[in-house]
């Protein structure tokens, strides 16, 4: 079994989402450390919120979180919401919701250096010149442990789902950050 893990949700959109599901497993397994996939304009600003959680990296996941917002994006709109989130606090991390988007909002991510969470199985193709998570070539240096911290009925739910249990959780030796295995880029 692969010892280094690449923990994320997508959709927080408030800190009890992270003292319900999150903080008990934190203080199950103390090395855990997660990146959530958050709504800026729904969690608003994360300075407080780092300093609570140090173990928690608060990436970017659109701006409203709609399905096709990162596709209507001008370039210039993109470098407005992911300024705007980077001075809430969040990291330049970005996730678009959905997978869903185009040249406009790689351009921004290469222009700030922000880090493209792009899907492994995504029809677009994998984006030149910016720095990219997985990237084109599958990894053998971790897994990534996904899934969703706002429960919908049509994805899987971190408080449900096994890769997430404690005792799994336990198994891990290391808790791999994003920026440790970017590709590309600058």
């Amino acid at each position: 079994m692969l010892k280094n893990v690449f923990c994320d949700v997508d959709d927080l959109i408030c800190e009890r989402q992270i003292e319900q599901y999150l903080v008990p497993l934190h203080e199950q397994v103390p090395r855990f450390r997660i990146t959530c996939y958050s709504i800026p304009n729904k969690l608003g600003p994360v300075h407080a919120l780092k300093e609570r959680y140090p173990w928690v990296t608060f990436a970017q996941h659109g701006a409203e979180h709609t399905q096709f917002e990162c596709r209507a994006w001008t370039e210039d709109e993109a470098l407005y919401f992911m300024l705007k989130s980077r001075d809430m606090g969040y990291e330049l991390i970005f996730k678009p919701p959905n997978w869903i988007f185009d040249g406009e909002l790689v351009e921004a991510c290469r222009k700030l250096g922000v880090i493209l969470h792009h899907h492994k199985d995504s029809k677009y193709p994998f984006p030149q010149g910016v720095r990219r998570y997985p990237g084109p070539i599958p990894r053998n240096d971790h897994i990534n442990v996904h899934s969703h911290i706002t429960k919908n009925p049509v994805t899987d739910f971190v408080g449900d789902h096994p890769a997430f249990a404690p005792e799994r959780l336990a198994e891990f030796e290391k808790f791999c950050t994003i920026d440790e295995l970017v590709v590309g880029g600058l």
